[in-house]
């Protein structure tokens, strides 16, 4: 049995919530002939949540998109390759990290607003740094198990 990952949990729950809130919508229309316009609005903030907390979770899978070389590499090339793809994704997810800061700052200074709930957007925005964080940190336990043979649990 495969164990779980936090972030697959919540992504599993943003799913759900997801086809609830689709689901209210088009029952809402068909039969009340009444748009729900906020669930459209929520649900592809959810979705932004659901792609961002994504990458962690491939990430601790090892099923992320990456380049594949032709046949199997030798033990020392291929461990090579590998940390060069997971400095890459470090760098990468620290100048996101970063960036979606600077992102949020300006958001709240502006006071910018969602069109429909009028919901400040630095909550959808948070979806890049949460990310980021999640990612560095699946990125350590990679490092770490790569190095030591062990598991997050220390086994």
């Amino acid at each position: 049995m495969t164990r779980r990952l936090v972030e697959e949990r919540i992504l599993a729950g943003i799913l759900v919530i997801q086809v609830t809130l689709v689901g209210a919508g088009i029952l809402s229309r068909y039969f009340f002939n009444w748009s729900l316009s906020f669930t459209e609005e929520l649900t592809r903030y959810l979705l932004i949540w659901l792609a961002c907390l994504g990458l962690p979770a491939c990430w601790a899978r090892g099923e992320m998109i990456r380049f594949q070389w032709p046949g199997r590499q030798p033990g020392r090339t291929a461990r090579i390759l590998a940390g060069i793809r997971c400095g890459a994704g470090l760098i990468f997810f620290a100048m996101l990290f970063y960036s979606s800061l600077l992102m949020i700052r300006l958001q709240w200074q502006y006071n910018q607003r969602t069109s429909v709930m009028g919901w400040p957007v630095y909550w959808v925005s948070f979806a890049l740094p949460v990310s980021s964080i999640l990612f560095l940190f699946r990125a350590v336990q990679l490092i770490r198990y790569r190095n030591t043979g062990d598991d997050e649990n220390g086994r």
